[in-house]
């Protein structure tokens, strides 16, 4: 039996609806993990550490990520990769995303860094999502679980 484009398509969207939801909430599982963890206060106390050695107000922190958010971000990553893998999907970046394409918004209190990142699947391109990971700067904490969002289908 030969399935027709409508059919094709409805499986392809079924499976990036449950592949989006099982990588949301492999995001909001690693960043629970984390902040009842040793780990947070370990990078907390890194976090420190780095802002008094004057990181945050040297030329690098425009180029390089934070050390300290950066691990972190890949410990709380690590539920999202598993999920990711259990679907067939990698990616064209190292997660969270490149560092020095990435943009900073703010918002009430906090900040958002925002990743790009290109997923494919059986070696295709299947989407582009935006990863969002809320942060503090004057602090280290993630005040609310990253969000994933599709920005484009392939």
């Amino acid at each position: 039996m030969e399935m027709n484009t409508i059919e094709i398509n409805s499986v392809k969207n079924e499976f990036i609806i449950n592949l989006c939801q099982e990588l949301q909430d492999s995001l909001v599982q690693g960043w629970q993990n984390f902040n009842t963890s040793e780990n947070l206060k370990i990078f907390s106390g890194f976090f420190e550490f780095i802002f008094r050695a004057g990181f945050d107000e040297s030329q690098y922190r425009r180029v390089i990520p934070n050390p300290a958010y950066d691990n972190a971000a890949r410990l709380i990553g690590k539920p999202f990769l598993e999920a990711a893998r259990k679907f067939e999907i990698h990616f064209d970046e190292i997660f969270p995303g490149s560092f020095s394409e990435s943009q900073e918004a703010e918002k009430e209190g906090f900040e958002v860094r925002i990743f790009k990142l290109k997923a494919f699947y059986q070696n295709k391109p299947l989407c582009l999502f935006l990863l969002k990971f809320p942060h503090y700067h004057e602090k280290f904490g993630f005040p609310l679980s990253p969000e994933l969002e599709i920005l484009e289908l392939y």
